[in-house]
């Protein structure tokens, strides 16, 4: 085939023009997203609000899907080895109630155990905060005095804490007036949620019917290799977001059951209060549970440093049992990224999306892993370079202006060549 019959092929121009097309669109549309941010974000923030009670039911629905498959493969396999047809048509609905009902069991257990606990510990430790904050600015004080300063810098520490008080009862006092709004959004946010769960159940139920739909829609209106390239990628997405999902929660539950009962056992204060922040915090994979210990430290540091100092040394022998002995083994290796990678995550999402970016950025950041580290080694393959060669240092041939050095070069090859020769 010539130039010129190439040229005169239709589909070859078509397909030209829709890639100048979606460039030239792309184009406009990001120079309108960068000169008018303001505009794109409320549109975000509006999209988002409409459609969040479907986004809240698809992650509840994933969630429960975890919970929905182990009651429907594992602890039914013996009567789905029945095959009978009553039983395989009723199976689906009653491991969703079955996931309801452990889903809302855990939170009763929550809601009457935890939560009137945390709460009091919440009064409590309001209540003697002037007395803590005095106790802390004296200790600070002393330590001063011990080392001899001056009252020049004494007076450095000294914390005026009248003003952040007065802006906290200023804050509950405009809350307390707009008590309204606030009841408003919570009821609106009931309905929301309401509809976020009615929405999860029909997902559940039919979750084979979608995924078998948007297959059909991808190989109907895009090409086979792609669509096979773009199921790939989303069975590893799902598959790492499987196993971040489990492995979090799973860890949270663990590292707060077990801080609270080293607390108690050790007798230190506020059990209770500071398991429940180190639980919630131990979702952000290698940072939070840390970030939840400083929060603790800190609470423990105001009424007596050496509940601090004894808190510090049993969280970090924790956190090494914990991630060393239990979480390998009742989890595995559930995200598959490096250390320096999960950082990498945690501080570029949560500076971009907040919280969601910090929950959302480990496993994203999992699935571009995995996908760049196999495209890698595909690469590599084709180009028949080993691993020997990639960590092998090539040696570094200075250049010399005489031409001395590449004529030692040839008369010390030429030798080894005819040895060879020679054997």
């Amino acid at each position: 085939m010539n130039w010129e019959e190439i040229l005169s092929d239709p589909k070859l121009w078509k397909m030209i023009r829709r890639k100048l097309l979606f460039i030239i669109l792309f184009t406009v549309g990001l120079i309108f997203a960068l000169f008018h941010l303001d505009h794109v974000s409320s549109l975000v923030s509006y999209v988002l609000a409409v459609f969040g009670p479907f986004l809240v039911g698809i992650c509840i629905a994933y969630v429960l899907n975890i919970l929905v498959r182990i009651f429907e493969e594992k602890i039914f396999a013996p009567l789905n080895k029945k095959g009978w047809k009553f039983w395989l048509k009723i199976r689906r609905g009653i491991s969703i109630l079955l996931a309801f009902s452990v889903l809302s069991l855990f939170l009763n257990v929550i809601i009457v155990f935890i939560v009137p606990e945390f709460i009091s510990s919440l009064h409590f430790f309001s209540d003697n905060l002037p007395s803590y904050i005095k106790q802390f600015s004296n200790w600070i004080t002393e330590i001063v005095n011990r080392f001899n300063q001056d009252a020049s810098t004494q007076d450095l520490f000294k914390i005026d804490w009248t003003k952040p008080l007065e802006r906290v009862t200023k804050t509950v006092s405009d809350l307390a007036g707009s008590l309204v709004s606030v009841t408003i959004s919570v009821a609106s946010g009931v309905i929301s949620f309401i509809l976020s769960i009615i929405f999860s159940i029909y997902l559940l139920f039919g979750k084979e019917r979608l995924l078998r739909n948007i297959r059909r829609v991808l190989y109907a209106f895009f090409p086979k290799e792609r669509v096979q390239k773009i199921v790939a990628v989303g069975s590893l997405a799902n598959r790492i977001f499987k196993g971040f999902v489990t492995g979090q929660m799973t860890e949270a539950v663990i590292i707060g059951t077990l801080c609270y009962i080293g607390m108690m056992v050790m007798g230190l204060p506020y059990a209770i209060l500071i398991s429940v922040v180190i639980s919630i915090t131990s979702l952000v994979p290698i940072l939070g549970a840390y970030l939840g210990g400083a929060v603790g430290a800190f609470v423990l540091l105001m009424i007596d440093p050496i509940y601090s100092l004894w808190f510090l040394i049993f969280l970090i022998l924790l956190q090494q049992f914990e991630g060393n002995v239990i979480y390998p083994r009742v989890v595995g290796s559930s995200i598959g990224l490096p250390g320096l990678w999960v950082m990498l995550a945690i501080l570029i999402c949560g500076n971009l999306f907040g919280i969601g970016g910090i929950l959302l950025g480990v496993p994203l950041f999992s699935v571009f892993y995995a996908l760049l580290r196999q495209e890698t080694a595909l690469k590599l393959d084709e180009k028949g370079i080993t691993e020997e060669e990639v960590m092998s240092v090539p040696p570094i041939i200075m250049p010399d202006p005489t031409g001395e050095a590449e004529e030692s070069q040839e008369e010390l090859s030429v030798p080894e060549s005819s040895s060879n020769e020679g054997k």
